[in-house]
């Protein structure tokens, strides 16, 4: 039986941990914190696939720096934060091409496909979590944008094989949503969508694996790792040394500092999302919302409601700039006839692991005969968790996947 490490207990961690242990690997997972309770736990728990698309856009870089530092725009990068993103944001740039982004699409939807059905199998395995099968609306006040967004959702349908969109009306997005206002102007719909409360699902997860056998060590941090030429034998906590066949680094946007120890140089960086969680809320909304315009979502969730959305470059910091707080429910208000209120509101922000091609990082760690990693998810760690998992469960285990997984080879950033 073959022994894993891994390092970080996210997401990412927790589902390849699943699949590996599901494969018969002795499994242990060793996280600095709560488990789940890091990048994922405050997000959208969107599982839309045929929204996967890289983070760098053609065209984003003429939009100029000077609209990517205004507080409320969907992509913020802190001015104080420049010197030290200088070098990511270089690469970041050098990505925002048509002939990257299609690359890095084709990657993601192909693998995208295969997340539902997964979602599907974990559930139906017995985890236990929150699931909802009620399709995606995308809403938006400009027409043109409902077109952009329409004719792009119409083109991965054809090439790739995801769900069709459905143009709607005013008339008839009303009447799917009546909370929104009357300054949107019509909508489409996915209907094989997903949307999952993120929370229950690492909760979920975590049960699962106690009750297949994984080792779980919360709140220990791994400070040291033992090598031997190419080989990797232990890892050193505070507590103690763990000892393995085979390792692997999931520990979102943490990742890089892990990898150092390595000399593994990973370009990563943190993307900070934010998001309100608003319990018992008066307003009823039945699907979640995408705000086409704004860049934005809004979430319903058993007797909770959840506005998210924005990406912030600060680096890693788990502060909570009021400003952004405060654009996400700018945002949602444009949409909505009045503003949600429920019992209680919390405010959350989580750091996402970002390479600056906007791609996950999945497979060996080059130069190391039994390292393996995978992060850098971006704004689809939850979405893509299942299918991450068991490819990267395959690859320590028999060395391939059925997968073409080269756009995320972790030795592309050597070629840089």
């Amino acid at each position: 039986m073959k022994k894993v490490i891994i390092i970080g207990g996210g997401v990412i961690g927790l589902t390849s941990a699943y699949f590996l242990r599901k494969s018969g690997a002795d499994v242990t997972i060793i996280e600095k914190g709560e488990f789940g309770m890091a990048c994922s736990r405050g997000n959208q728990g969107w599982v839309c696939p045929a929204i996967h698309e890289p983070v760098p856009t053609p065209g984003l870089v003429t939009e100029s720096i000077q609209m990517l530092m205004k507080k409320d725009s969907p992509l913020y990068i802190k001015p104080s934060a420049m010197p030290q993103l200088s070098g990511w944001l270089t690469q970041f740039m050098k990505h925002c091409n048509e002939a990257a982004f299609k690359k890095g699409e084709e990657a993601l939807l192909t693998t995208s496909k295969h997340t539902l059905s997964l979602f599907n199998e974990i559930q139906k395995d017995g985890v236990d979590f929150e699931l909802h099968k009620k399709g995606m609306l995308f809403v938006f006040l400009h027409e043109a944008n409902l077109k952009k967004k329409l004719e792009r959702l119409k083109a991965v349908s054809h090439q790739y094989g995801h769900q069709k969109p459905e143009y709607k009306n005013q008339q008839e997005v009303k009447a799917l949503e009546p909370a929104l206002s009357d300054d949107v102007k019509g909508g489409i719909f996915l209907e094989n969508q997903y949307h999952i409360r993120p929370e229950s699902f690492s909760k979920g997860m975590v049960e699962k694996l106690k009750a297949l056998g994984v080792k779980l060590y919360a709140n220990t941090e791994v400070i040291d790792i033992e090598k031997q030429e190419n080989q990797i034998t232990s890892v050193k906590t505070k507590q103690e040394v763990f000892e393995a066949d085979a390792f692997l680094l999931a520990a979102g946007a943490w990742s890089d500092d892990i990898g150092k120890k390595l000399n593994y140089k990973l370009p990563l960086t943190a993307g900070k999302g934010y998001s309100i969680t608003i319990t018992n809320p008066k307003t009823e909304i039945d699907h979640p919302l995408y705000l086409g315009d704004l860049k934005g979502g809004i979430t319903p969730f058993d007797h909770a409601i959840r506005i998210g959305g924005t990406m912030e470059l600060s680096g890693k910091n788990v502060k909570i700039d009021k400003k952004r707080v405060e654009g996400i429910r700018s945002a949602a208000s444009h949409y909505l006839k009045e503003e949600i209120k429920g019992d209680t509101e919390e405010e959350w922000g989580g750091m996402r692991p970002m390479t600056p091609d906007g791609m996950p990082v999945i497979g060996a760690i080059p130069h190391l005969d039994n390292m393996y990693i995978c992060t850098g998810h971006a704004m689809v760690g939850l979405a893509m968790a299942p299918v991450s998992g068991k490819m990267i469960s395959e690859i320590i285990l028999t060395g391939q996947t059925d997968l073409n997984i080269e756009a995320f080879s972790p030795a592309r950033f050597e070629k840089s």
